[in-house]
């Protein structure tokens, strides 16, 4: 199925972008027969027409079929987004057809390329979760030439031709989180970071922020090179005991990664070792966490508020032929034990 623009319907219903746009959207009345022929003209080519009020007129939207990489429901909150993902975008496929969701480990890159080059076959857009690793930069660039519309979740890519990103402002995360350190910590220590993977632009880049903050503020915490989650909650705990372990002086962990219930594992283990702990979330139990006091602050998505930007800004730049890069900020709660 080619893509369905206003443009494509004004060309089949000999009439002008304006006039589509006055009848699809009831912006303004238009004569009783061209708006027949425009209604005709989007029916034929796939429109889906939404509603019909007494009078006739005719609201509709272009029908999209969606595919989305994640990663597997093992990694924090990844089931969650998938789920409301679906529920957002099942109304704007076509009839009986659905959203297809492929997921894979954070490491495996040949399988992202290939679920690629699979969905490409399949859908009209791609949204996914994934390193910024060359042969994914590859294969993005090869299909958006192909004219495939593929767009960043989370974490962003280098240049490659993809059409937007969706996620955090990770510059402001990190300055919020510095600047949440040096209020929640007077005294020198050790400030660590930990990261799911070096190639999540969106992790690098609240670690420079968070580094930054600290750095201007000249902050006496110190701040070790970061050691690695891979987003799962096995990892999480690893890289946590190794930071107790290792760190006498350690007094906070940042945390802008998946893997966050091993952290708070590994803290549970040693009560007696006052850390605070800000994380990016949701996390799994995180409120009870935040309640028993693992967890100090999290800076929280709201998964389904994104679920549906994602997919009324995939469907709006399909309906008008936007081709400009789309770059949809979201924003995060600063959540603590007392604002539950």
């Amino acid at each position: 199925m080619s893509k369905v623009t206003l443009q494509a319907v004004a060309a089949a219903a000999g009439v002008g972008v304006a006039t589509v746009d006055r009848v699809l959207n009831n912006r303004a009345p238009v004569r009783p027969a061209t708006a027949l022929r425009v209604r005709n003209a989007a029916q034929r080519l796939g429109y889906r027409l939404i509603c019909e009020d007494a009078t006739g007129v005719v609201s509709a939207s272009a029908t999209l079929r969606m595919g989305f990489i994640l990663l597997p429901a093992g990694y924090s909150f990844y089931q969650t987004l998938q789920d409301a993902l679906r529920q957002h975008a099942l109304p704007l496929h076509p009839p009986g057809s659905e959203p297809l969701f492929y997921t894979h480990d954070i490491h495996d890159v040949t399988s992202v390329v290939a679920s690629l080059y699979t969905l490409a076959e399949q859908v009209d857009v791609i949204a996914l979760v994934a390193l910024d690793h060359p042969l994914i930069r590859h294969a993005i660039e090869q299909l958006s030439l192909r004219g495939i519309r593929i767009y960043a979740l989370f974490s962003d890519f280098s240049p490659c031709g993809h059409a937007g990103y969706f996620g955090l402002d990770n510059q402001k995360a990190g300055r919020t989180a510095g600047w949440l350190a040096t209020h929640l910590l007077q005294a020198r220590g050790i400030a660590a970071v930990l990261t799911g993977d070096h190639r999540f632009t969106c992790q690098e880049s609240c670690e420079i922020s968070f580094r930054s903050y600290l750095r201007e503020q000249q902050s006496a915490l110190q701040v070790p090179e970061p050691l690695q989650t891979q987003e799962t909650r096995a990892g999480g705990y690893q890289a946590a005991s190794t930071l107790l372990a290792q760190q006498r002086d350690l007094a906070l962990i940042y945390a802008p990664c998946g893997g966050i219930e091993g952290v708070i594992q590994a803290l549970r283990e040693q009560p007696k070792r006052k850390v605070a702990l800000i994380c990016h979330g949701p996390v799994e139990q995180g409120e009870l966490a935040l309640i028993s006091g693992e967890i100090t602050v999290m800076l929280r998505h709201d998964l389904d508020e994104m679920a549906v930007r994602i997919t009324q800004t995939l469907q709006q730049c399909n309906i008008a032929g936007d081709r400009h890069f789309s770059r949809v900020t979201l924003p995060f709660d600063i959540v603590t034990r007392e604002n539950l």
